[in-house]
């Protein structure tokens, strides 16, 4: 409920500031039909998962978001979001069936990826427009591991395999504010709080790599709530 409360101010201070701009600003022309947004984000992990799992998974995301009657006040869309939760890379001597060594190098990777369908009450089309966002999906949680070998002959021979892979359903609210900076071209910043169920992971402290390319590590497993801040642009047709 504290992060609700937080949200809600903030929409409420945006609304305000929209409202002043708005009346500056009414006989500019904003565009107030389609939107993609592209963002850049870092997910805070929150109660048990940020017990079980020590990191800030910085990522990317997108959305795309369709207005919804004359007015325009509602939205629909989807949104698609990638993090990093780690990456461990060390060099392995490998042998082929003539005993003949290989260097190569291997590299284990950790990522969370994001879909949710999103709806969006936004009721200013002005300069200034807070908005308000409630979504539902599904989080996966996996982790790859890839080798890559120089061969002999100056060749790169590269092996790609999975080593844990997990979902888990989530949902969630937001808060954002955009802020034009253009008729089309609008600063969009907002925060997420997601709620996930329990997924199984990779510990990262726990991965050991020996020489040969044996991979060791324990997983956890947690809920996988989540407070995400993420600015961008969106483009508004």
């Amino acid at each position: 409920m504290k992060q609700l409360n937080i949200l809600t101010a903030i929409f409420l201070m945006g609304l305000q500031g929209g409202l002043m701009a708005q009346r500056e600003s009414n006989r500019r022309d904003y565009n107030t039909g389609f939107q993609i947004t592209g963002q850049v984000q870092l997910a805070l992990p929150q109660n048990e998962f940020a017990e079980a799992f020590n990191g800030y998974p910085g990522g990317v995301g997108a959305s795309l978001m369709i207005p919804l009657g004359r007015l325009k006040f509602f939205h629909v869309g989807a949104e698609y979001a990638w993090n990093s939760m780690g990456k461990k890379k060390s060099t392995v001597e490998l042998y082929d069936d003539a005993q003949n060594l290989y260097l190569g190098d291997i590299e284990v990777g950790s990522d969370v990826r994001s879909y949710h369908f999103t709806t969006r009450f936004s009721p200013l089309k002005g300069s200034v427009r807070p908005y308000l966002d409630a979504f539902m999906g599904w989080r996966t949680y996996s982790t790859d591991s890839e080798i890559m070998v120089d061969d002999n002959d100056g060749s790169v021979t590269t092996i790609a395999y999975s080593l844990n892979r997990d979902a888990s359903m989530s949902y969630g609210y937001s808060g954002g504010l955009m802020i034009a900076l253009g008729r089309a071209i609008f600063l969009d910043g907002k925060v997420q709080v997601i709620r996930g169920g329990n997924v199984s992971y990779i510990d990262q402290s726990s991965l050991m790599i020996d020489t040969e390319g044996h991979i060791d590590y324990s997983l956890e497993i947690s809920p996988t709530d989540m407070i995400v801040p993420q600015i961008g642009i969106s483009i508004v047709f």
